[in-house]
């Protein structure tokens, strides 16, 4: 009778430990496609939301503000959001190609978990939930990088789920950067936001599975 129950339990025990110790650490090859005005999907994961950014507020039933959010001031545009989940490639993306302007982390005292149970659940079953109406986006430590390019700058905030950023961060101010590069590791998922000028269109809705470095995110006008 203990050995049925013995090797199940054996069995999740290794499945938990290849999950966080190798599988989380996979790094894919990715090609970006070859399309010069395609904003590239920052990172692996679902498109929770997209809304419009004006006079500094995201729009919405829940109107924050988009210095809060993202850690910098940003001009009216769009703002996207893709949740990184713990089976998801944790490696985040440079979206665009450019010179990198700004490049900060922001801690926080306590991180809150992005998703509540329901939110959780329904992300299983293929229904995002609009993180935005959470404490989390707003509260939790983040990185931050601005991209300076010819159609306006172009910000990438990648935020911490409950269990910390643990995020380590490949780009520095200064530095010439390249679309679908690898921008940071993020070892615990979390939340990518990405903010784009009003002289890009979003090029994916809510509730897309993406794939960071390959789907396009957005293009130009």
């Amino acid at each position: 009778m203990r050995a049925r129950f013995a090797l199940p339990l054996l069995a999740a025990a290794a499945a938990g430990w290849y999950l966080r110790s190798v599988y989380r650490f996979r790094d894919p090859v990715r090609l970006p496609p070859p399309d010069a005005g395609a904003v590239l999907s920052p990172a692996d994961g679902v498109v929770c939301f997209v809304r419009r950014v004006e006079g500094g507020l995201i729009t919405g039933e829940t109107a924050v503000e988009a210095a809060a959010l993202l850690g910098t001031a940003v001009s009216d545009g769009w703002l996207l959001g893709f949740f990184v989940g713990p089976l998801d490639v944790h490696y985040a993306y440079q979206p665009v190609t450019g010179q990198l302007l700004h490049a900060s982390h922001t801690g926080a005292r306590v991180n809150v978990p992005l998703l509540g149970l329901g939110e959780a659940l329904g992300l299983l079953t293929g229904r995002p939930a609009d993180l935005l109406a959470q404490r989390g986006p707003l509260e939790n430590e983040r990185m931050t990088a601005v991209t300076r390019t010819a159609h306006g700058d172009v910000t990438l905030t990648l935020v911490a789920p409950g269990a910390g950023l643990h995020g380590t961060s490949f780009v520095r101010a200064g530095d010439e950067a390249r679309a679908g590069h690898k921008a940071a590791f993020l070892a615990e998922g979390g939340l990518a936001l990405l903010h784009l000028p009003a002289g890009y269109t979003p090029a994916v809705i809510v509730g897309d599975r993406v794939q960071g470095a390959q789907s396009v995110a957005a293009r130009q006008d």
